[in-house]
């Protein structure tokens, strides 16, 4: 004999909810997870006026008396060029950024390049161009070049040179990374865009970048998704334990009740005795012949 259906714990749509509960939990989980992991971004301090800013001192080495700005890079800028990488490499990338000044643009760089030769500058931006070439100057025997687009200047990049590049960083003529990129100036290089010559201050130094960084602009959109995950996930806990408290209510319930098979105290016959029958006849009948008594009345 079957249970009866009221002992079942599945009855109707029972099942599949339970399946979508599984369905919220494993996705919930998985946000939750994500959300944790995520890596806070750093706040870029801003530079404010001081009433005696300090002074910005070149770098006066012998190496730097063969540069000359506005020109490509040759074999003259060979001795300055060796000098800085050596002196990025002594440097560990939160000392170069330590003594790196905040307060130099781009404009500084254009318009005076020989006042800040050999200065330590901090750029941030997005990077447009990563590109790897052998280099005899570099004790790995490779160097990077990275074409990092400021907010100041959106439309005119920096060239930086760095020898170790983070682990993941993408290489390509045309990316799109946010990096942070502390380094020496060297000079403003000459160099071929399409038919157009144009200038670009040359930068060595270190890089920094994070995975799934946020492009320029993209900070507050960041913030915004973040706060929304957070309260998405809010919603889906509450949904959670509501659920999982009324399958828990039922399982007890279901559970602490009597577990024997209700079987039927007598079985329907399909052969009805005569005077059973008479009787249920008698019983239709009796109404009919009532109602024209009470109508003579």
């Amino acid at each position: 004999m079957d249970p009866s259906p009221s002992r079942r714990f599945f009855r109707g749509s029972e099942l599949p909810r339970l399946l979508m509960l599984g369905v919220v939990m494993v996705v919930g989980w998985g946000l939750v997870w994500r959300f944790a992991n995520q890596r806070p971004q750093p706040v870029e301090p801003v530079p404010k006026a001081e009433s005696k800013p300090e002074p910005v001192v070149p770098d006066r080495a012998d190496e730097f008396e063969t540069v000359t700005d506005r020109t490509p890079m040759s074999f003259r800028d060979n001795a300055a060029y060796a000098y800085l990488l050596e002196k990025a490499r002594k440097l560990t990338p939160v000392e170069i950024a330590t003594q790196s000044r905040r307060d130099i643009l781009l404009t500084h760089l254009w318009e005076r390049p020989e006042l800040y030769r050999g200065v330590p500058v901090h750029l941030l931006g997005t990077a447009r161009r990563v590109l790897r070439f052998e280099s005899k100057l570099s004790k790995t025997g490779w160097l990077h070049e990275a074409w990092i687009v400021s907010p100041d200047a959106p439309k005119y990049p920096y060239s930086c040179v760095f020898e170790e590049a983070p682990e993941g960083l993408p290489l390509g003529a045309d990316v799109s990374e946010r990096v942070v990129f502390n380094g020496f100036f060297l000079k403003i290089m000459k160099y071929q865009a399409g038919d157009v010559a144009r200038g670009a201050p040359v930068l060595v130094g270190k890089i920094g970048w994070e995975p799934h960084a946020a492009p320029d602009g993209e900070a507050a959109p960041a913030a915004e998704s973040n706060r929304l995950l957070y309260w998405s996930l809010v919603v889906l806990g509450v949904m959670f334990l509501l659920s999982l408290g009324r399958w828990v209510f039922q399982l007890s319930h279901f559970l602490s009740g009597p577990r024997a098979t209700i079987i039927p105290a007598s079985h329907p016959a399909e052969d009805i005795p005569a005077g059973h029958l008479d009787a249920w006849v008698d019983s239709l009948a009796k109404p009919e012949e009532e109602q024209p008594e009470r109508d003579a009345t």
